[in-house]
């Protein structure tokens, strides 16, 4: 089998797989674990405790966001530059000294408990404490795919802790004022592409473009699963099928990996209905919308960030590197 074929049967067993999971245990939200599963999935388990360091990683994103809620209940002037605080600082030093899965965990436990408890506070410990089981799903899941095809480190790039300071709150305050039962989606969306997005106007555009791509796919996927009866053993392998085949794209197209990539990030937030489409038949656009507002906010604040493309074209040009 071929590496890219590796990396989509991976990533199908790793999403499906943690959906099936949520599924069972009737998690709220799971589109999450999924998310995590996703966005994980493609790294290498490269420390022989990196199980452990994961989950502890996605546990103290959790615990460090009911501190902050704890420390300052009902002062949002106070709690929301602490929460941009611990998400630049708890993403820079994990980032250093662990894999850049765990930095993706813990903004995920933090920004779930954190948004949760500030737009519903008498149900959103509860929420906070799922959304943590949700990873540690995703993790057990993503560490038994990785066993059965197992991967190379992908390169995840040079993190960019600074901008997941700024998009989580920025994202969150854009959903109080658009989309308030949106808030945990569009903050990790946010999050989570800032962690990794490189100021530079290519990627920022194939981000993007990789949203549009999966609404599209989402809203034909839904479509064509309401009319094979919203069966979940349909869903889960439709799940896999489409999961995987971005993940091959990307490998087989590493240039525009991240346009697929990030249209599988859409895929998965969007369509994990699990499946049941009558609960609300709103929820998946709004959740899209959600994930395209925090992919721009993300897009926007790389955008100010200072531009590398003209020193890498400049270092390739001279047989070089790209500076670090």
């Amino acid at each position: 089998m071929t590496e890219a074929g590796r990396a989509a049967m991976r990533e199908a067993l790793a999403t499906a797989g943690t959906a099936f999971a949520a599924a069972a245990l009737h998690l709220p939200q799971p589109f999450l674990a999924v998310l995590a599963a996703h966005l994980t999935a493609g790294i290498a388990f490269s420390e022989p405790g990196g199980l452990a360091k994961r989950i502890a990683a996605a546990s103290a994103g959790s615990l460090c966001g009911l501190f902050i809620l704890s420390a300052a209940p009902d002062q949002q002037w106070v709690s929301l530059p602490l929460f941009g605080l611990a998400a630049g600082l708890g993403t820079a030093v994990i980032s250093r000294r662990q894999e850049p899965a765990s930095a993706i965990l813990f903004s995920m436990g933090l920004g779930g408990m954190f948004a949760a408890g500030i737009v519903h506070p008498s149900v959103g410990l509860a929420e906070g404490a799922a959304h943590a089981a949700a990873l540690t799903i995703a993790v057990a899941a993503t560490f038994l795919a990785g066993a059965i095809c197992p991967a190379r480190s992908r390169a995840a790039g040079r993190t960019f802790p600074w901008q997941v300071g700024i998009a989580g709150p920025a994202a969150l305050v854009t959903s109080c004022a658009t989309l308030p039962s949106q808030a945990v989606v569009m903050s990790i969306a946010a999050m989570t592409t800032a962690l990794s997005l490189a100021p530079n106007p290519r990627e920022i555009f194939d981000k993007l473009a990789g949203g549009v791509l999966g609404v599209g796919v989402s809203a034909a996927f839904l479509a064509a699963l309401s009319g094979a009866g919203n069966g979940l053993g349909a869903f889960l392998i439709g799940m896999g099928l489409v999961m995987g085949g971005f993940e091959w794209m990307a490998s087989a197209y590493p240039g525009r990996s991240s346009v697929f990539r990030q249209a599988g990030a859409m895929f998965a937030v969007a369509a994990t209905m699990l499946p049941r489409p009558e609960a609300s038949l709103s929820e998946p656009d709004e959740r899209m919308a959600a994930v395209l507002l925090g992919l721009a906010a993300a897009s926007l604040i790389a955008a100010a960030g200072p531009a590398q493309r003209n020193q890498d074209a400049a270092a390739q040009a001279d047989g070089g590197k790209p500076q670090e």
